[in-house]
């Protein structure tokens, strides 16, 4: 699964930032929920092309920003942006305990193999008092393409656990004072064609399931989604995220 990540983000990487507006308006909201100061050392987690460091450097005065993500070609879009880049796995970060002031991630813990032992892992991380804001996608999101998908046959939707599975996870890591949010989105198209033409620039197409591809699938897929799904405004794609933020005790 690490593998398919990194080859369908690192083929997006050139065309992510046309194509992720969504992910653009969760980051600038993730940055919402970290308070405005100085700190020291600021660890982002799946940075991705920068969307979040972006945001933050508008709230937050910072050291040293160390900008994480498991997709080589997803860092080098950074390239130039004051931040250090790091091509490592979230789920194994390759630093000491203790020594960030600040843990940020955005539209990226959604990936996680396991997310029960790594994200409390995570904050072994942080100093005491240091602070966090984490957004992740949740169950809902895409559920207009899963729920197609599933009634043709036709490509394939990764699981994504629910907001009650997450400020369960939060509730039980140790040492930490944290407080939930969550949002929706609705994004609306022109065509199906276009919304999975966007859906594929983005990268998110990696999912653990089996694939299924076909003329006569997709065709099917077309109509079942415009019959279903098609309003005023165009195709609807809807997204949930859910927000973890607070500090280190």
């Amino acid at each position: 699964m690490k593998q398919r990540i990194r080859q369908c983000f690192g083929k997006a990487a050139s065309s992510y930032s046309r194509a992720a507006s969504v992910q653009r308006i969760v980051a600038r909201n993730c940055a919402a929920f970290c308070l405005e100061g100085s700190y020291g050392n600021v660890l982002d987690i799946g940075s991705g092309v920068g969307f979040l460091h972006d945001e933050l450097r508008k709230r937050i005065i910072y050291g040293k920003y160390v900008s994480l993500d498991l997709v080589r070609p997803m860092l080098m879009e950074q390239k130039g942006n004051g931040a250090l880049p790091v091509a490592a796995d979230g789920e194994e970060l390759p630093f000491a305990d203790g020594c960030f002031d600040l843990l940020v991630s955005s539209s990226a813990m959604q990936w996680y193999s396991m997310p029960e032992k790594s994200i409390p892992r995570s904050f072994d991380l942080l100093k005491s008092g240091g602070k966090f804001a984490i957004a992740i996608f949740a169950h809902g999101t895409l559920r207009e393409l899963a729920d197609v998908s599933g009634r043709t046959g036709f490509g394939s939707v990764k699981k994504l656990m629910s907001c009650s599975f997450y400020e369960d996870l939060f509730d039980k890591v140790s040492g930490i004072k944290v407080d939930y949010a969550s949002e929706e989105h609705e994004v609306f198209f022109p065509s199906v064609k276009h919304f999975l033409k966007k859906h594929k620039m983005t990268g998110a197409v990696a999912s653990s399931d089996s694939m299924s591809w076909g003329k006569d699938k997709y065709r099917r897929f077309v109509e079942e989604y415009e019959n279903l799904y098609r309003g005023e405004s165009g195709i609807k794609a809807s997204y949930r995220v859910f927000f973890a933020y607070g500090e280190k005790l």
